[in-house]
């Protein structure tokens, strides 16, 4: 048997093949490429908190631009807002300009006249005459901006608006009354002043009502004929300037 192992090898020997081990590797007959070489940047502690320092500042300032820019879009939009509703206060078919003249005007010289009176009499008369000579001159606009004053008052106090609505309501009212009571009195005045003349005329014999229509006959007619005398006076210098041309011409 070892004889035959020893046969064995010097055939393998004698035929010149070769039979790799267990620990080595087949080489490959393509060129082995070259390895990539990377650099991994490792920043320090200090770069580390120099970033984190500055994106806390980036972060800061984008949240208060963002404020601030949330802020100015809210007061542009009020602004936008406000521009509207004065735009609507205004009646087209009012000037504005010598209209709030005469308002300004007519405060102005109501604080001025008052300013030497009382304390309640100077705060309380330049606003009323404000609001009269704003309702006066631009009723329009006053009454546009009264409208809005109504629906501002019924949407946050409504209660304030039922008492003065019915004070209005009230006021109207006894100013009827009064207006009624005037003219009953003026009619009840006459009737005893007719009653008077009446009873005079009755008692006298003269009629005083016939005398009183004479008058009125006597100035009319007189009017009249100062009218009539007039006109012909103006036609005779007429005339008369017309001969005076005519004379000059034939000169």
């Amino acid at each position: 048997m070892a004889a035959e192992a020893g046969v064995g090898a010097n055939a393998a020997e004698g035929s010149g093949s070769w039979t790799p081990s267990s620990g080595q590797t087949k080489l490959s007959i393509y060129p082995t490429p070259i390895p990539e070489l990377i650099l991994l940047d490792t920043p320090s502690a200090l770069e580390k908190r120099i970033g984190m320092v500055r994106r806390e500042i980036t972060g800061y300032y984008t949240g208060v631009h963002s404020k601030a820019q949330g802020i100015i879009d809210r007061w542009i939009s009020v602004e936008e807002k406000v521009e509207t509703r004065i735009k609507s206060f205004r009646d087209p078919t009012e000037p504005l300009n010598p209209g709030l003249l005469y308002t300004g005007i007519s405060a102005l010289t109501t604080s001025v006249l008052t300013r030497s009176r009382a304390l309640p009499i100077r705060i309380l008369l330049p606003p009323a005459a404000l609001a009269s000579a704003f309702a006066y001159f631009l009723p329009g606009t006053a009454s546009r901006v009264g409208s809005y004053a109504e629906e501002l008052e019924d949407r946050y106090v409504p209660r304030f608006g039922e008492i003065r609505r019915t004070s209005v309501a009230h006021s109207g009212i006894a100013w009827e009354r009064a207006k009624d009571g005037a003219a009953a009195g003026r009619e009840s005045l006459n009737n005893g002043v007719k009653g008077i003349v009446e009873s005079i005329e009755q008692g006298t014999g003269l009629n005083l009502k016939a005398m009183g229509w004479a008058q009125e006959a006597k100035k009319e007619a007189q009017s009249v004929a100062s009218v009539v005398q007039r006109d012909i006076k103006e036609a005779i210098e007429s005339k008369n300037s017309n001969g005076d041309s005519d004379s000059k011409r034939s000169v």
